[in-house]
């Protein structure tokens, strides 16, 4: 009941303060420890609190699922127009002494860029609508689009498909970005430099990630360890 007293604390108060905030995820933290799946009643107030606290403003999850379908369209377009002319237009293949091959090389990127934003958002979607886990709508955090997490039915879940639900984003754009650079640089081996942008920007992405907590991976990793603390604790 303390627990719950907390909850009703907070939900009384509506928005947070910061060390309030550092108090709630607290009990986020051990509500998940204790339960393999929270308790309904339990996990309604805590969904309530978090959407009470929502940082950024929120957009319907029609236009996420849109924006997603579009950019995937337009970077295969894009992806398309890029191999017919850099690649299959070209009598002689481009190198790095060609100011058209540095174009190529900066156009590639950011059409893969589009290619795979949308298969990392509808990955989300789809294991969240098979693990029927909502979403209250979408916003623009860090410059990216970011789901807001309906945090009752996430937190009804267990620890599987919660780690599940942050982890398959990247894999899907893991192996999106691997075959799109075999497919450039076997056509043109020049082309191979152009793994040098892909290990610095993903050895960046896990190396922040996991010094600040964010992101995909890190949230999967701290599913699992308190999975892990769940059963030593039962």
């Amino acid at each position: 009941m303390e627990l719950e007293d907390k909850l009703d604390g907070f939900l009384n108060k509506g928005k947070l303060s910061p060390n309030e905030k550092k108090e709630f995820w607290k009990l986020v933290h051990e509500a998940k420890v204790k339960y393999n799946s929270v308790p309904e009643r339990v996990a309604e107030k805590f969904g309530n609190i978090k959407a009470q606290n929502t940082p950024w403003r929120l957009y319907k999850m029609w236009s996420n699922t849109l924006l997603s379908v579009g950019t995937l369209l337009i970077g295969i377009i894009a992806w398309m127009w890029w191999f017919d002319f850099f690649i299959l237009s070209q009598s002689i293949p481009l190198n790095r002494s060609k100011q058209l091959f540095w174009i190529g090389f900066f156009l590639w990127i950011l059409f893969i860029f589009l290619i795979m934003l949308g298969p990392h958002e509808l990955s989300h979607l789809l294991i969240a609508k098979l693990f029927k886990i909502r979403f209250n709508g979408w916003g623009i955090y860090r410059f990216q689009p970011t789901l807001d997490i309906e945090y009752s039915s996430y937190l009804r879940s267990n620890f599987n498909r919660r780690a599940l639900l942050h982890l398959i984003g990247t894999p899907v754009n893991l192996i999106q970005f691997l075959a799109h650079l075999i497919i450039t640089t076997c056509l043109n081996i020049n082309y191979w430099i152009l793994w040098l942008p892909f290990t610095i920007i993903y050895s960046y992405l896990l190396i922040a990630g996991a010094v600040e907590g964010y992101g995909d991976i890190p949230r999967c990793i701290k599913e699992l360890k308190r999975k892990k603390l769940h059963k030593e604790l039962h």
